[in-house]
């Protein structure tokens, strides 16, 4: 174990996370956490590309030893407790950032996203196990991942969370008290999370990235208060006021209503990040200009309407009188209803970015309403599509990178031998035989395009989804409604 200590030592002075006259420190505090009798043997070191390649052996004989009961999430816990070993207290993080801010915004977030990477809190091994591809719609191109750096909880993790007390205390996973926080079974550990507080509009919120990034410096701000979600005047107010601090992210919230917004509606929070979306690559079907602000409609599945100034109070006052009058909207003809009783339906999907001087808000349209025909949501991914996904289309999907559940790896392995040797679905697959078919009919497969088409295919049916979400939809009855809105409505 000696040699692996060795080497994880070494890789945390070599990024900057410690000095080197932090070793011998440092080292007492590994040998004591992980029950080493203390030693001065000199032992032969190798390079490392990630931290994960010192501890996994390490863990490896902790589970030995049967110090670890052989869980992934008993591994993550202990793992993340040696790194915080190395990890700086919060004031020292911010001190560094904001001293990097003060330069240039980006040294700040590229210094902050790499020490946390470096630091095994973004497990970036993990990330790039994902499965990453574009494919070509009508709306331009759209990205796919299928994500597979969030490892599935395997029959002891399971067991190990059922036996534990329900916590109140943090009241969730992006409650600022999850900073140091030690985790069990439940609930993944945060030993060496670091989070960087920020003033927005006179408020304390604060600044991480997710552990599991999607795309890059995957941004993550959370209000330090523990509160639900709402999509309103403050919210388009903080996402450009985020602009401002961040110029060189774009920043968004998903909606605040259940079934088109996000997996976390009980905490407020944004998401950001030094990343260009499809959605912003779309093209323009039709483009106003009045008192100063810009208005695109887009050529895009979910409806969307992109409004820019350089006012930015004009900009924001524009935005709230857009999402009052489309919390009140009906269109029976499009089955789009504002309320079912006093419950509303109607939210906006907020994406905020400055660029070329101009503020710029994007809105997406959403309506959350059910059926007996589609009991998980109207304007919700179709049952005939759940084989690809069937969770709620949040803000990063909005914006045209689909995040795709991580079984279609292998199921899509059972879906090429159909496809190449008529070999047949196992149950697990037998929901893509339809989806399989369907290549089958418009293509000649073999061996070198088979993957491809694949994931052509699986593109296609995102795109697909993203329209079944759409309000409006993206043909003349539509988009002619869409802009009787805009123009009747909203200019």
């Amino acid at each position: 174990m000696l040699n692996h200590i060795e080497n994880l030592i070494l890789y945390e002075i070599q990024k900057g996370v410690i000095k080197e006259r932090d070793y011998t420190y440092v080292k007492n505090q590994l040998f004591r956490l992980l029950q080493i009798e203390p030693t001065d043997q000199s032992v032969a070191f190798e390079s490392i590309k990630y931290p994960s390649e010192a501890l996994d052996p390490i863990l490896d004989i902790l589970e030995q030893k049967q110090i670890l009961d052989g869980s992934q999430v008993a591994r993550d816990l202990f793992d993340a407790k040696i790194m915080n070993v190395f990890a700086k207290l919060p004031s020292d993080i911010e001190e560094i950032f904001f001293a990097l801010y003060n330069q240039k915004h980006s040294l700040a977030t590229t210094w902050y996203y790499d020490y946390m990477k470096h630091l095994n809190y973004i497990r970036d091994e993990r990330i790039k196990k994902n499965e990453f591809f574009k494919t070509t719609s009508v709306y331009g191109d759209v990205e796919i991942t299928i994500n597979l750096s969030k490892p599935e909880k395997d029959p002891k993790s399971i067991l190990a969370a059922s036996k534990v007390k329900s916590l109140s205390y943090p009241k969730c996973v992006l409650c600022a008290e999850s900073e140091g926080f030690a985790g069990n079974p439940s609930r993944d550990s945060r030993d060496q999370h670091r989070l960087i507080e920020l003033d927005i509009n006179h408020e304390s919120w604060f600044l991480q990235y997710s552990p599991y990034t999607y795309y890059n410096e995957h941004a993550i701000v959370l209000s330090s208060e523990h509160r639900p979600m709402k999509i309103n005047q403050n919210t388009f107010e903080n996402l450009l006021e985020l602009c401002e601090q961040f110029d060189h992210y774009l920043f968004g919230s998903n909606a605040d209503l259940p079934i088109v917004g996000g997996s976390i509606l009980s905490h407020d929070h944004y998401q950001g990040g030094n990343y260009v979306f499809p959605i912003e690559k779309a093209d323009t079907l039709s483009l106003w200009e009045k008192e100063g602000i810009t208005y695109e409609l887009k050529k895009w599945p979910l409806s969307t309407l992109v409004i820019k100034s350089t006012s930015k109070d004009d900009l924001i006052h524009k935005a709230v009188f857009i999402l009052d009058k489309w919390k009140n909207y009906n269109n029976p003809d499009l089955s789009i209803k504002a309320y079912s009783d006093d419950v509303p339906h109607h939210t906006i999907t907020p994406i905020a970015r400055i660029k070329d001087g101009f503020y710029t808000l994007t809105l997406i349209f959403r309506d959350n309403q059910t059926s007996d025909e589609h009991p998980y949501g109207i304007f919700h991914p179709h049952a005939d599509k759940w084989h690809i996904k069937k969770e709620n289309i949040g803000l990063i999907e909005a914006m045209g990178l689909a995040i795709l559940p991580a079984r279609l790896k292998e199921e899509m392995k059972h879906v090429k031998a159909y496809l190449l040797n008529k070999k047949p679905l196992p149950e697990l697959a037998m929901k893509h035989e339809k989806f399989a078919n369907d290549i089958l009919s418009k293509n000649q497969v073999d061996g070198q395009n088979v993957d491809h088409l694949i994931e052509q295919k699986i593109g296609q049916v995102f795109v697909a989804i993203l329209e079944d979400s759409g309000c409006f939809k993206q043909n003349k009855e539509g988009l002619d409604a869409f802009k009787s809105f805009i123009e009747d409505e909203l200019i």
